[in-house]
């Protein structure tokens, strides 16, 4: 069976909507997702900023998934970050995520997103993923993210997954991609070492670089939390996903103007992404409460001039 090929376009890098308990808030989870979902070509779930997928043990990925895999139903792919602080984690995190998609009998796509240099080496990293059990269903993107390892309590060496390790690892079927945060001198690095596989998907992780410099594959947003309509139309204009650009003579001018509305509230909420879009969403009746994982400085008028924003905009 032929591996399928990853979306292309924009990506939500979802909130995780929790209860004080740490239990998943489902209900908040579908109000949410009912908002998102018709502008997104796949969501990520449990990343390790917006999606605090460093402070998610393996149980509450599975429920995050669970619930999940009941709203989404098999519409558009959903991705789920399955690195753990060990080599041993991760499996054991990606085994139990399969099991409860066999016993769910889901047949919607489901793309296993892993943080390698997070638990392992550059070095050994092509075999690590030879001898990962798969099926011809799995599939897998890397994430780079050069100051997540740097974070972590034991870095392995490099910081960012090799280019020429990157060339190996692209002659994997299995692995469909990567989210890339990095340089752009790295990006282009990447992108020439996968030229001679035509379906690697390379998404930027970071939205000003793709405000700036738009891959060709698509974005991973937090703002699309938000700003899920606003960013769906910047992605498809900028990828001109749609075959319009010609047919549109202001189509730079709407463009310009998108991102400046993007890159605004980006402004608003960089320092504190996660406390803030959880406020603006609770205040808004999406999810319950303004739960959360992480500790970030959160100030009451930074929510309300990020609401401020949006109804200008409609959103």
């Amino acid at each position: 069976m032929a591996v399928r090929h990853s979306p292309r376009g924009l990506i939500v890098d979802l909130i995780t909507p929790l209860k004080k308990s740490g239990d998943i808030d489902g209900r908040g989870l579908g109000r949410h997702l009912d908002g998102v979902l018709p502008y997104a070509q796949a969501i990520l779930l449990a990343s390790p900023h917006i999606g605090e997928g460093e402070g998610l043990d393996a149980g509450q990925r599975e429920e995050l998934l669970d619930k999940s895999l009941d709203l989404v139903q098999g519409r558009i792919p959903l991705l789920i970050w399955i690195t753990q602080d060990t080599e041993e984690k991760t499996k054991e995190t990606h085994l139990l995520l399969k099991k409860r998609l066999a016993r769910r009998k889901y047949t919607g796509r489901i793309i296993w997103v892993d943080t390698p240099l997070y638990y392992h080496s550059n070095r050994g990293l092509p075999l690590y993923y030879q001898h990962m059990p798969t099926t011809d269903k799995d599939s897998f993107l890397l994430y780079n993210d050069p100051e997540l390892i740097k974070q972590n309590a034991h870095p392995l060496k490099r910081l960012n997954i090799r280019t020429n390790i990157l060339k190996e690892l692209s002659g994997i079927r299995s692995i469909q991609g990567m989210i890339f945060l990095g340089s752009l001198d790295r990006a282009r690095n990447y992108q020439k070492a996968v030229r001679g596989r035509g379906d690697f998907r390379i998404y930027d992780g970071n939205e000003a670089h793709f405000l700036t410099y738009p891959s060709l594959s698509g974005v991973v947003s937090m703002g699309a939390n938000l700003a899920p309509r606003a960013w769906q139309k910047a992605t498809s204009a900028s990828l001109d996903l749609d075959g319009l650009q010609q047919s549109y003579p202001d189509h730079l001018q709407q463009i310009w103007e998108l991102g400046r509305y993007l890159r605004d509230l980006r402004q608003l909420y960089q320092e504190s992404p996660v406390s803030l879009m959880k406020q603006v969403l609770s205040d808004r009746g999406v999810i319950e409460e303004p739960a959360g994982l992480v500790e970030e400085k959160k100030r009451r008028e930074d929510a309300d001039k990020l609401k401020a924003l949006m109804a200008q905009q409609g959103d």
